[in-house]
């Protein structure tokens, strides 16, 4: 679970999400992943193939639904143990309005999904096994919605169907996604301790500077 401990530094990512490309589909290589500590910690947890990313891409269902949909090379809902959690980061710029009336002023915007699943053997205090969804607000930091239980995902697939009002109803947006562990039980009021993959590939320095 990622409460208020996750960064709402805007400056560390505007110029890495400027390089993203205009598509809304992300590829990432099989067999890529690897324990990177964003914590100190003595338990090291086995990488599954559910923790590896293959792609992640976006559908607009109407005016304000939107699909997030990461493909995995296994099935997520065989976590048994620690929590894993899926992250879309997202990111745009919108004008900002003074008064009620437009002005030329533009403002980077940013959101985290959030998609954390505990395992049976997890024992995260009184927080029920299964999958969970939050939207966090980096920009205004506060929760546009707080963590609630969801359905079991898709077969080799984390997906997830938002209400576009939770990230400011933006016309497009970039994104990346990680696939992160956390082993600690105890201290749950933090990121997670690992990242295991992201999409786009090679971005190991860029989520360790976001969970500073």
């Amino acid at each position: 679970m990622i409460t208020d401990n996750v960064s709402n530094n805007a400056n560390v990512n505007t110029t890495i999400f400027q390089e993203q490309s205009g598509s809304n589909n992300i590829k990432d290589r099989k067999g890529d992943t690897k324990l990177v500590a964003l914590y100190k910690t003595n338990i090291f947890p086995e990488v599954e193939d559910y923790h590896d990313i293959l792609s992640a891409y976006v559908n607009q269902i109407n005016n304000d639904k939107i699909q997030l949909t990461i493909d995995l090379a296994g099935d997520a809902n065989q976590n048994k143990k620690y929590e894993t959690v899926y992250l879309w980061l997202i990111y745009y710029i919108a004008s900002v309005a003074a008064n009620g009336s437009p002005t030329g002023d533009r403002r980077g915007q940013l959101y985290t999904v959030i998609v954390p699943n505990f395992g049976a053997r997890s024992n995260f205090g009184n927080i029920e096994e299964g999958w969970y969804l939050a939207i966090f607000n980096n920009t205004d930091i506060s929760y546009t919605l707080p963590l609630s239980k969801i359905s079991d995902m898709p077969k080799d697939k984390v997906q997830v169907f938002i209400d576009s009002a939770f990230i400011g109803n933006p016309s497009s947006f970039n994104y990346i996604v990680s696939a992160m562990i956390r082993v600690n039980s105890t201290f749950i009021d933090k990121p997670p301790d690992y990242i295991v993959d992201s999409a786009p590939n090679n971005y190991d320095l860029f989520w360790k500077r976001w969970f500073r």
